[in-house]
């Protein structure tokens, strides 16, 4: 039976959460300082070369093992030991020949597996995904505290992250002695949660979870230059050599980015970058969405009232008096020839004057549903 290598495909970032350049891994049979070969097809007739080198993005290759107990040696760019981890691996459960012919191992679930019933019960030999633990006997684990669940519980330890199945009390060195010692470990939550695909699930990026782009940076500078701003939304995480782990965009306006962190030392030009919805929509185990959102300023249509009206007051006209010719006076005292008309006027408009509209909303700011119609269920993992 062939098992591939969890690093397969994979980065090492280094202390700043950037990927080490070429690093190295190199495989020994459990317990010893045996060479262990691997292989680069999932027959195992191809061996690799060892030891293994990553490639000039820092990913290492595809590699295939025999299902067994061993341990890896990774080395840093320098030659430098990063880790070296024990009891690696696992043995397949045998068969019993009971007469009935060999057992297809492909035919069933492996350690791992994941399956969805409609009902919420405890299922023998599998574990709700419901981000309580499991362990040996001894662990005191929430969910399931048993020697059945050590296969299990390699799998998790080797495979994920404390970050998605952390160890209580902290890993040790290797999966085996944790499980001896009686630490129990999470199992992965799908609670309340709908399975997605990795965007590039060993293939180029489908980019339906994120959006690859080149992106210009400027060492030490928050604001960045991408080649193309389609799709690219505040609070997408940006992944790309030269910038922090967990940058996220703060905002976007043209071509320019802003991001929460700047961008680190040596790293000016131009590098390619993915913007997606998860932390990182190609790592196994992300968790990404929301079931309501919120609008802001940044979401609504870019024609926009600008809040101000202008009036312009118009001139009045009227009637007034005209001018009267000077008379001439009789010795009684009264006045001739005076001729009083009138004549048209109209008055003199002011300035326009601009006045400020305030466009509130008393009732806005209340979030939405973005749930997709689904049905509930239980989401179990196989011991």
């Amino acid at each position: 039976m062939t098992t591939s290598w969890p690093l397969s495909r994979l980065q090492i970032p280094d202390a700043s959460g950037r990927p080490l350049l070429v690093p190295s891994v190199q495989f020994f049979a459990a317990g010893t300082t045996d060479p262990l070969d691997v292989f680069k097809d999932s027959a195992r007739t191809i061996p690799h070369e060892q030891p293994v080198k990553a490639d000039a993005f820092g990913k290492f290759p595809r590699i295939y093992l025999p299902a067994l107990l061993y341990a890896e040696e990774v080395r840093g760019p320098y030659d430098n030991l990063l880790w070296r981890d024990d009891g690696l691996g696992y043995v397949p459960a045998t068969q019993t020949d009971t007469g009935g012919g060999a057992v297809d191992p492909t035919a069933v679930a492996s350690t791992g597996d994941i399956k969805w019933r409609l009902d919420p019960g405890i299922l023998p030999g599998w574990v709700r995904m419901n981000a309580r633990t499991l362990g040996s006997a001894i662990s005191g684990a929430t969910e399931l505290a048993d020697v059945s669940t050590q296969a299990l519980y390699v799998y998790l330890w080797q495979n994920f992250s404390d970050a998605i199945a952390p160890v209580t009390s902290g890993r040790g060195t290797a999966a085996l002695a944790d499980f001896n010692a009686g630490k129990p470990i999470g199992i992965p939550t799908m609670q309340g949660l709908v399975a997605a695909g990795l965007d590039d699930m060993g293939s180029t990026a489908a980019n339906r979870l994120q959006v690859s782009a080149n992106l210009t940076l400027s060492a030490g500078s928050i604001t960045a230059t991408v080649s193309n701003p389609a799709g690219i939304a505040p609070n997408m995480t940006i992944v790309g050599d030269g910038i922090p782990a967990n940058t996220i965009v703060v905002d976007i306006g043209g071509t320019t980015v802003t991001m929460s962190n700047p961008a680190g030392a040596g790293s000016t030009g131009t590098v390619p970058a993915r913007f997606s919805v998860f932390a990182d929509a190609q790592t196994p185990g992300q968790i990404g969405g929301d079931t309501v959102r919120t609008l802001s300023n940044a979401n609504l249509p870019p024609a926009f009232p600008s809040g101000l009206v202008t009036v312009t007051y118009p001139a009045h006209g009227y009637k007034r008096s005209g001018e009267g010719n000077q008379g001439t006076k009789n010795g009684d005292g009264t006045v001739v020839n005076v001729n009083l008309g009138s004549v048209d006027a109209a008055t003199t408009p002011p300035d326009p004057v601009d006045h400020p509209v305030a466009i509130a909303n008393p009732n806005g700011g209340r979030p939405f549903p973005t749930v997709q119609p689904s049905r509930l269920g239980t989401f179990y993992m196989k011991l």
